[in-house]
């Protein structure tokens, strides 16, 4: 059951969304027996009735525009738009 709802969180549809935020963080992840730090994308965002959601997750070696691009893609993708 739980692994049903974790495959699909990420292609579920957002719906109205009036506040977006964005952010990055980057953490140490392991990579080939080497440890790097991996930039994770993170948006968030407010629905009319003030519930704060997070609307997606990404994880890339570095916060790349093209990296950013795509990101925001799948988030239009699963509906988000009219911020």
């Amino acid at each position: 059951m739980l692994d049903e709802v974790l495959e699909s969180w990420p292609n579920r549809p957002l719906g109205q969304i009036i506040y977006l935020y964005l952010d990055a963080r980057y953490e140490k992840v392991r990579m080939d027996g080497q440890i790097r730090d991996a930039a994770v994308l993170i948006a968030s965002g407010l629905n009319p009735e003030g519930k704060r959601l997070i609307l997606g997750i990404s994880v890339s070696l570095s916060e790349q525009e093209l990296h950013w691009r795509e990101f925001l893609q799948s988030l239009v993708e699963r509906g988000f738009k009219d911020v």
